[in-house]
């Protein structure tokens, strides 16, 4: 199971990954943090969250976990609704914050990779690699983020616009929501979801920046 531990690409696979989720997982948090903030709620920036410092971010088990099986998790930005000017509309866009952040940063490294690799010529292996990771890790931890589940993003995303009345389908899932995230991992179907979507807009990334830079 674990025989791939012992292959050399693995571990420089691991080398070339730990800029990009270092990167990925501090614009993650901070844009939570600075969302937070500008809804009117200053937790996370008086914990000295706001930032883009990653010792200030990252959870060592999650951390580890991410780089070794490409799961994983940050510590998540503490945030006090209470003090939210407009409590749902606000906890949606705090909560998207993350998510958005991370599509952004996809989209300008698509662009730095294309047009350094294609538009100058430069293809060094170093750079494609790393530069590649960051895209990836991006996409595939906004759009995990996305998905309704607790504790992800998406699910609370979705309970701001879910009834009072479905409080007990909360409940419930925010009891049961990481074994039905691990279950789902475990079973392959995060993978199938993340893949998919990722193979999708790395293609359509690929057409916008050839209208303009094309690969020759």
């Amino acid at each position: 199971m674990f025989s791939y531990f012992a292959d050399p690409n693995y571990w420089m696979g691991l080398l070339y990954s730990i800029p990009a989720v270092l990167l990925a997982l501090s614009v993650h948090e901070a844009a939570h943090a600075y969302a937070a903030y500008k809804c009117g709620d200053p937790t996370a920036r008086n914990l000295g969250r706001m930032t883009m410092d990653p010792l200030k971010h990252l959870d060592p088990i999650g951390t580890i976990c991410l780089l070794l099986f490409h799961f994983g998790w940050a510590k998540p930005v503490p945030v006090n609704s209470r003090n939210f000017k407009h409590p749902r509309r606000d906890n949606v866009l705090v909560s998207l914050s993350g998510i958005i952040a991370n599509m952004i940063l996809s989209f300008v490294a698509y662009a730095i990779f294309h047009i350094v690799s294609y538009g100058f010529g430069f293809r060094n292996v170093i750079f494609q690699n790393i530069m590649s990771y960051i895209i990836l890790l991006n996409i595939t931890l906004a759009v995990f983020n996305i998905l309704p589940i607790p504790p992800l993003d998406g699910f609370q995303v979705l309970s701001s616009f879910l009834p009072y009345k479905a409080q007990g389908v909360v409940n419930v899932l925010q009891r049961y929501g990481f074994i039905i995230l691990l279950i789902l991992i475990v079973t392959g179907v995060t993978g199938l979801i993340l893949g998919t979507f990722s193979d999708w807009l790395i293609l359509n990334y690929m057409r916008f920046f050839n209208l303009f830079i094309p690969i020759f």
